[in-house]
């Protein structure tokens, strides 16, 4: 994934802010891509037949011990 100068750019200073050291535009290129390729795995929905409702638990194990 290529980043834009502009998304380059705040990515470094963003960085510098945070750490207090200067970072190529090549490793900010390469960090950049690989924190959204992170956040494209971690937020991904949650499929709707794997998700349940907080009762509905409760009310399964309450019917399973009568």
């Amino acid at each position: 994934m290529r980043l834009s100068k502009e998304a380059i750019r705040e990515f470094k200073d963003i960085y510098y802010k945070e750490f207090k050291e200067k970072i190529s535009d090549k490793e900010a290129q390469e960090m950049g891509a690989n924190l959204l390729s992170l956040f494209e795995i971690v937020y991904r929905p949650i499929s709707k037949p794997n998700t349940q409702e907080p009762g509905d638990r409760r009310k399964r194990q309450s019917s399973e011990s009568v």
